[in-house]
């Protein structure tokens, strides 16, 4: 069982790894924090608090930010260490590593990490297996519409 404390652990290196996605696509891009905050419809100080890790985006405006970043909502969870209960603890918490091997334990760990969520993270977790389902649907169809006219643009 995971403790009240690991929890907060976990959760914070989620929203901090997230956080620092956010920060660096926008670096990428060249955008200010305001010119984002506008776009999403919150306030600065809103935006500087998800970037940083201390609060943590709704997923609607997180697609919202793959959409204004022109990147895919995986994008914000690329090189996400995932795992079960079973943490190794380093001595910078942002590095947490987690071990799940098999789709049977990411199903297993995310179905616990579900029922343990708030009626609005679960919405929330719904929201955005429902965007990755989509983007792998229009990513397979891309890819097959390649094969089929062997990847010629007209």
């Amino acid at each position: 069982m995971v403790s009240e404390s690991t929890n907060n652990t976990l959760g914070r290196g989620l929203w901090y790894h997230i956080g620092a996605r956010l920060r660096r696509r926008r670096a990428e891009l060249g955008l200010g924090d305001g010119i984002v905050a506008a776009h999403l419809g919150i306030t600065v100080r809103n935006y500087q608090q998800y970037e940083a890790g201390c609060d943590r985006i709704p997923a609607a405006l997180l697609l919202q930010a793959s959409e204004l970043f022109k990147v895919p909502l995986s994008y914000f969870f690329q090189n996400l260490p995932f795992g079960d209960d079973n943490v190794e603890h380093s001595s910078d918490e942002s590095t947490l590593v987690y071990r799940v091997a098999t789709t049977e334990d990411q199903l297993a760990a995310l179905a616990r990490n579900f029922l343990s969520s708030s009626e609005l993270g679960r919405r929330h977790l719904l929201l955005l297996a429902r965007a990755f389902a989509q983007e792998a649907h229009d990513t397979t169809r891309w890819q097959r519409s390649n094969v089929v006219d062997g990847g010629k643009k007209d």
